[in-house]
């Protein structure tokens, strides 16, 4: 019964945890800008920001946020997983 009790209030801490970190749609812009610059372009860079807030869109499921940035007239998107502040590529700009 014991074991129980330890396994609910792990996994409610680590919700509570994942529920306080969920990333915001500013901080994917800073992470997609600071990509982009760290690749060597620091010029593009600077003007990331803007457009990358106009073509995001963000799906909050609570624990988690997917971003999906999409410019339509290329066809190309970028998705990223947001999670405990720090963001996954799941489908990478090329």
């Amino acid at each position: 019964m014991r074991k129980r009790y330890f396994i609910a209030t792990a996994i409610l801490v680590v919700c509570l945890f994942a529920f306080a970190s969920n990333p915001t749609k500013a901080d994917y812009v800073s992470f997609v800008k600071d990509e982009i610059t760290s690749e060597g372009h620091p010029f593009i860079g600077m003007f990331t920001s803007p457009l990358v807030n106009t073509f995001t869109s963000k799906q909050n499921y609570v624990l988690f946020s997917i971003y999906k940035t999409k410019f339509e007239d290329k066809g190309e998107s970028m998705t990223a997983v947001g999670a405990f502040n720090n963001f996954y590529w799941i489908n990478s700009p090329k």
